[in-house]
């Protein structure tokens, strides 16, 4: 806590008299000047203005839907105005909703809930937009609520195996990999100007749509099933590790979320069958070259 706020740390310590305590020390230098001191706390109470443009590789992000339009005419092109459509194409591919008309009362046993948009720039200056549902006005559930993740070491360990036993080490990407999904959640919004003819209509959200709180956990069930119907089981030291006995030796697949590590004699296979199993959107197949985790960057370089 020191390290992330210094400021806030040395004013505690200093009005609980806690600057020479062990520990507290290396703070009392930070409210040994008093001026500069309280300057230093009365800035780090300003927060950061709504008016302030965020940018990302240099683009500027709108801040809200409504300004979209203006920035889009700023810019002199229609990129973000197309992702918000490529978005909204996309939920409606996956049949994200079930339209209730117009005016209609929230439904018994449901929460009505409001999406607010995401947007993003990727490293090739593609222009994304993600409609998110605002989880966090919906009860805490008891479950957990979460994907499971393979941890770097499992897949080093995976990786070393592949080699020993002559195996070939593949990734891949699952595309909207939460909406293949359905949820347990009973919740419905309002529609928006985002949904043109549907504005105004009460629209109840039936798939694992990004921001509910246990989306992440219907994925995680969903990909399971499959990779069990696969031939699949779980490793016991690493639930997102799953391996397949094929006689003298074991195929594995290591589970990201929605990426995809597999070690197999011939992972082509493997990609057609989960496509044909699950009805699952694959990109991105071929050879590992990069390995991210967290802050940490790994280059698999070739022997």
């Amino acid at each position: 806590m020191a390290k992330d706020d210094p400021v806030s740390c040395a004013r505690y310590g200093r009005d609980k008299d806690l600057l020479d305590k062990p520990g507290w020390k290396r703070l009392k230098k930070i409210a040994s000047r008093k001026k500069k001191f309280d300057r230093m706390i009365n800035q780090s109470k300003v927060a950061p203005s709504r008016n302030v443009p965020l940018y990302k590789f240099g683009v500027e992000l709108p801040r809200n839907i409504h300004a979209l339009e203006a920035l889009d005419k700023k810019n002199g092109n229609m990129k973000w105005d197309e992702a918000c459509t490529t978005e909204i194409s996309c939920l409606d591919r996956y049949k994200t909703f079930l339209d209730k008309g117009k005016n209609t009362p929230t439904p018994e046993g449901f929460k009505r809930i409001r999406l607010h948009w995401v947007f993003d720039v990727k490293q090739d200056l593609r222009h994304r937009a993600r409609l998110v549902a605002l989880g966090n006005l919906t009860e805490v559930p008891k479950d957990s609520t979460y994907s499971g993740v393979v941890s770097l070491r499992s897949l080093r360990m995976c990786i070393l195996i592949a080699e020993l036993n002559d195996l070939k080490v593949q990734a891949a990407d699952i595309s909207s990999a939460y909406l293949e999904a359905y949820t347990k959640e009973k919740v419905c919004f309002t529609a928006g100007p985002e949904f043109k003819e549907l504005q105004g209509h009460t629209i109840i959200i039936i798939k694992a749509l990004y921001g509910l709180r246990t989306s992440g956990a219907r994925w995680h069930e969903k990909l399971a099933d499959s990779l069990f119907d696969l031939g699949f089981k779980p490793c016991k030291s690493d639930p997102d590790v799953w391996m397949k006995n094929c006689g003298s030796y074991y195929e594995y697949v290591c589970v990201y979320v929605d990426d995809l590590a597999v070690m197999m004699k011939d992972p082509d296979k493997f990609f057609v069958d989960l496509k044909k199993q699950g009805g699952y959107g694959l990109k991105g197949e071929g050879e590992i070259k990069i390995i991210l985790e967290e802050i940490s960057f790994e280059i698999l370089m070739e022997p």
